[in-house]
């Protein structure tokens, strides 16, 4: 190296017009996916013009501390470290910037430094990536130069360095997919570019090259790291005071743990009155000062602790093994300062006395400084546009007039200026206060057209006939598919069908798609195969349909929570993964590796084999809509709304990944949903992460156990066991200890609410201001019949003491308890898994045969159904019957048979009726109906069920956004007659206690809508259903005190909308004396005894009004 090199280390950097010309080269990456690497980045000015216009990120190496500081500024990654001295995952950049060095390496063996970089990076690039290499025209004559390029490279072109003294070339070339030995005449051609003047480097018309976009995997699948190796002890001191574990997300969190809860913002609408109790009992809104009842000063302060509860300890047979659980819980806290002293609020009563009595000022110092977005204050714009809205619909009950009505209308302006400031704008709605009309409103508020509404598949009529019927002059199109099928002559897309009419104003001027959740997430031209067949129940010979395997015929069966196996009866249920039929069928055995299996003789065996078929099938090309979107439509559509948000909340499901696309796809997104909680605080984690700027900036993405210990309960086991006296481990302290991982129940901070109130609108139906009949929910208990109860009990402990034994037979222990005493009917006979010691699967084993309790007569159960039918009838009222049992366990059937013996006229909505059918198939049959027969799995969402006026669950469902979602099919907006819920349950029957802890569920979920100020103080339930149900279950623990969970302020809100519902008187129902109101029928049970003190006075006022459930 020259002298004058020598003095500027080599550093000639890359001229900018050079960079502008090569900018010309080059097709973009999609937007930020594409990597580019300068491992001599210089002051980084070359490296960073690329990487802006090419959309790449940008890393690289500076030896130089001066330019590696300016560098450092302008690259997204830049270590202050020679090249060898960094490590790269291979395979891992998409473009490769090199402008070396021109020298000989004056350490090393000599060698020229432009092959060594050459060489050293070339394994970084991924296959397909585009080299940039800027060198002295004569290097092309080096044989190892030439050798490297053409081995390693194709499509390589050669121009000169423009306005250069130095006599420089650029090559441009792409990496090849594998290497190939280059041919002597390959070399030699590449070295004869050394001989020959290239042409001059000129701006280009078109891309010559395409960037690809980078993975985080590189080769093998590694993931991309990019690291420095050489570290000095006092850079190392600088990193981790910058990165070490004081700069950690998990040490700034346990020495300050309200950092990431955030700060109270301006919220949407004016605070319900829950919401301030919640805030403030979390300590959000700070100190507050107010006047008292003699108009002295007093100061107010609430905070928010979690706990760790030992709640559980055992010690195993050996003496040896102990295990604890501990469990945390939340413990809210309001205190009062005054000139008398000091009084601490930690109960729900005196709270509710509290913001009764100081309400008014706490409201106004909430007006006075988070004044709401918006304030009940429409401008005349937004009044002008409201008014054009649903004049063509038939008023509703109570409606003087057509249009939608006044909340409504304060609702989609409120969430209008929500996507106005935040470009995000959520509505939390209870089932039946016409979310769909609200975002049709909001649409035309925001006058952003073309728009694409994102819904169940059932759901896609409705909406396209809500929008033409709400918005004056819109024009909706379903969206179905991208791609070819195998039948189909050509490609079909149907988004660049829908822009393109859109741009011949075919579809108007407000045109919005309508796309379902099963299209935006299908893509890699495969969807769900199989077909329907009647299959004949082997129990009790009682035919049902479901989907067969293509191959060989079997029904395909499904696992559901709690280890019960269900027959699938539609595509849906197969879900988002490709799935194979492992049904026996006779063939030749494999052995464990897949291969035929061999007697002795080494012969093949004859026997039972997993048929193995996929119940998939290639349907030509296709693509899913969201990604088509996301890649080639991106801010084509302005608004995204997201109807039954909460079924797009998974972390990585299809569903969840075609949202996050969607979302990023448009300009602004609104969300609507019923249940936007569903127990847990994870269960809107993402959720929030993919709509909330501010969860994004204090949370990652896999921060779900951060977000966790925040806001949620978690509960650890921790086992330990004591060591041999002739152990040598852990000689000194005599123990070796083992700690399970945490896991997180059901349970939520209040401090929550805060990452919802600055775009979250929560309406429930008393919201509306209409006239809404009464709501009850009520229980009725029955007395298995002596044959009955005895084979339960029988049963019950069998199955009971196998489940103590082994755990893994806790699942048909639960199936057989919850499903036998509705199915004593007929003959079942009850099969387990025989394992061997290794717990392998041998073969199912007879346990118990079960026969049928009845003959010709009718179950306790079924019978007081008929009754409950007739005297509604009387009433001129139409029962919907909740049933689970629908699969291959199927009683929905018989239930028919008894009910149209009993002179009800009766019919069963199957799986079978399309989704999209199910409301025209209801409206057709409706009239002639006193009763249907369904799983509520089916209605859960979108159907309006108003012409029933009585809602029966036969048997209960666990899921708490289907038993949440079908309870609000029937009392909604329309309904003229007072509604009732019933649950059905047996005495002393693990659906009775099944019951109970559905409704200790739902607290959590409950808090989040405002209406009742316990919200902030209510502790939580832990368990998931099935597994809570079976561990209380086998430690024949008493039931929890529902009074305290359903009875009066404790959970039960001030209105007659929301969940829960509040007291209202039961309806008359003559002959049904079993019939009782929650509150008396827990009394009766003898489980009260934890009631507070202040509600005992309350039992005559308990006995005459309803407490409700939900």
């Amino acid at each position: 190296m020259r002298p004058p090199a020598l003095e500027k280390a080599g550093f000639y950097p890359t001229a900018t017009s050079v960079v502008d010309l090569l900018k010309t080269y080059f097709k973009p990456a999609p937007e930020g996916s594409g990597r580019l690497l300068d491992p001599c980045a210089g002051e980084g000015i070359a490296a960073a013009i690329l990487a802006t216009a090419l959309n790449c990120q940008s890393w690289g190496a500076e030896l130089s501390p001066v330019r590696a500081a300016l560098a450092a500024e302008r690259m997204d990654r830049l270590f202050n470290a020679p090249w060898s001295s960094c490590h790269l995952t291979n395979e891992s950049i998409t473009l490769l910037f090199l402008n070396p060095p021109y020298s000989h390496d004056r350490l090393g063996d000599q060698k020229r430094l432009e092959l060594e970089f050459l060489k050293s990076t070339t394994p970084k690039l991924v296959r397909g990536g585009v080299l940039v290499y800027i060198v002295p025209h004569a290097l092309l004559r080096d044989l190892d130069v030439a050798s490297h390029l053409a081995g390693y490279y194709e499509q390589i072109t050669v121009y000169r360095y423009p306005e250069t003294e130095f006599n420089q070339v650029i090559v441009l070339a792409v990496k090849r997919q594998k290497f190939k030995v280059p041919s002597a005449e390959e070399v030699r051609q590449v070295q004869a570019w050394a001989d020959v003047e290239p042409p001059l480097l000129e701006a280009l018309p078109e891309p010559k090259y395409e960037l690809l976009p980078a993975s985080d995997k590189g080769a093998s699948g590694q993931p991309v790291r990019f690291t420095r190796l050489d570290w000095q002890p006092e850079e190392i001191v600088d990193a981790t005071q910058k990165r070490g574990v004081m700069a950690s997300k998990e040490w700034l969190d346990l020495i300050n743990p309200s950092r990431a809860l955030g700060e109270f913002k301006q919220p949407v609408m004016p605070l319900k009155k829950g919401h301030v109790a919640m805030l403030m009992a979390s300590g959000m809104m700070g100190t507050l000062r107010l006047n008292d009842e003699n108009g002295q000063p007093m100061l107010v302060k609430g905070r928010v602790v979690k706990v760790t509860e030992k709640v559980e300890e055992k010690t195993g047979k050996d003496g040896k093994t102990s295990v604890e659980v501990f469990r945390d819980r939340f413990v809210s806290t309001v205190a009062t300062l005054r000139q008398s002293g000091i009084e601490i609020i930690d109960q729900v009563e005196p709270l509710s006395k509290f913001m009764h009595r100081y309400g008014d000022q706490i409201g106004a110092h909430i007006l006075s400084t988070y004044r709401p977005l918006y304030n009940f204050d429409p401008t005349e714009t937004e009044n002008k546009i409201v008014d054009t809205l649903a004049r063509q619909r038939k008023p509703l009950p109570g409606q003087d007039k057509a249009g939608i009505l006044p909340v409504q209308r304060h609702v989609a302006i409120a969430a209008a200026r929500s996507l106005r400031t935040h470009r995000v704008a959520n509505i939390m709605g209870e089932q039946g206060v016409g979310k769909t009309t609200i975002g049709a409103a909001t649409l035309e508020l925001m006058d952003a057209y073309p728009a694409i509404v994102l819904c169940p598949p059932h759901l896609v009529p409705k909406w396209m006939r809500e929008i033409e019927e709400t918005v004056p002059g819109a024009k909706a199109m379903e969206l179905r598919r991208i791609g070819r099928n195998a039948d189909d002559p050509g490609d079909v897309n149907d988004v660049r069908r829908f822009l393109e009419l859109c741009a011949e104003g075919k579809l108007g001027t407000k045109p919005v798609a309508v796309l379902a959740h099963t299209s935006a997430k299908y893509g890699a031209g495969w969807e769900p195969s199989a077909v329907r067949k009647w299959f004949v129940d082997e129990e009790d010979h009682h035919p049902f349909k479901a989907l067969a395997c293509p191959a060989c015929g079997a029904p395909i069966q499904i696992d559901q929570p709690g280890g019960i196996t269900i027959a699938a009866t539609s595509l849906d249920e197969l879900g988002d993964k490709r799935r194979f039929c492992n049904a026996s069928v006779p063939g030749y055995e494999l052995d464990e590796s897949g291969h035929l299996a061999r007697d002795e003789q080494g012969h093949r065996v004859w026997g039972k084999r997993v048929c193995g078929a996929p119940l998939f099938q290639f349907t030509g090309r296709r693509w899913a809509i969201a990604e088509y979107i996301a890649k080639h439509a991106r801010v084509k559509f302005k608004l995204l709304i997201s109807d039954e948000v909460h079924e797009l909340a998974a972390k990585a499901t299809d569903r969840g990944i075609a949202f996050h696309q969607l979302v990023t796809s448009t300009r602004y997104t609104l969300t609507l949903t019923g249940t936007f909680f569903g127990g847990r605080s994870t269960s809107i984690f993402w959720l929030l992460h993919r709509l909330n700027a501010g969860v994004r900036r204090d949370f990652a993405f896999n921060d779900e156990k951060r977000w966790a210990r925040l806001y949620g309960v978690l509960e650890m086991t921790r086992k330990s066991k004591r060591a041999n006296d002739d152990d040598e481990e852990d000689g000194f302290t005599g123990n070796r200890r083992y700690q399970n991982q945490a896991k997180e129940q059901p349970g939520i901070s209040p401090a929550i609410v805060n990452r919802l109130l600055d775009t979250t609108v929560f309406l429930s139906l008393k919201d509306l201001g209409l006239s809404l009949p009464h709501y009850a929910e009520e229980v009725v208990t029955l007395s298995m019949t002596n044959e009955q109860g005895g084979q339960y009990r029988k049963m019950d402990k069998k199955l009971r003491d196998l489940a103590l034994n082994n755990r893994r037979y806790l699942s048909s222990w639960l199936q057989w308890t919850l499903a036998r005493p509705n199915s004593a009917f007929r003959d079942e006979v009850v099969e387990v898994d025989e394992v061997d010691r290794q717990g392998e699967f041998i073969r199912k084993k007879q346990l118990m045969e079960l026969p049928a309790v009845v003959d010709g007569e009718t179950l306790p159960k079924e019978s007081w159904l008929v009754d409950f039918c007739r005297s509604e009838r009387q009433q001129g009222r139409k029962v919907l019957i909740y049933l689970r049992q629908t699969g291959t366990r199927d009683i929905q059937d018989h239930i028919l048979k008894i009910l149209r013996e009993g002179g009800v006229r009766a019919e069963v909505l199957h799986s079978g009726v399309n989704p999209r059918k199910r409301e025209e198939w209801i409206a057709k049959l409706v009239f002639g109906l006193d009763a249907l027969v369904v799983n509520p799995m089916l209605v859960q969402t979108g159907l309006d069920l108003i012409a029933f006026s009585s809602v029966v669950f036969l048997e209960i469902q666990y899921s708490l956004y289907v038993l949440w979602q079908s309870l609000r099919r029937v009392w909604r907006l329309g309904q003229t007659k007072p509604v009732k819920a019933v649950f059905s349950v047996y005495n002393d029957a693990m659906e009775a206690r099944a019951l109970a802890l559905i409704g200790a569920k739902m607290k959590a979920a409950q808090l989040l809508y405002g209406d009742n100020v316990g919200g902030a103080i209510v502790p939580e339930e832990d368990g998931d259903i099935l597994m809570k149900l079976a561990r209380e279950a086998l430690e024949s623990a008493d039931l929890p005190d529902l009074q305290s969970l359903f009875a009066d302020e404790v959970v039960v809100s001030n209105s007659p909308m929301g969940c829960p519902t509040a007291p209202s008187a039961p309806l008359p129902v003559p002959d049904l004396p079993k019939m009782v109101s929650w509150a008396d029928w827990m009394t009766q049970k003898g489980v009260a005894g934890n009631r507070p003190a202040a509600n005992r006075s309350r039992s005559k006022q308990a006995t005459l009004n309803q407490t409700s459930l939900f």
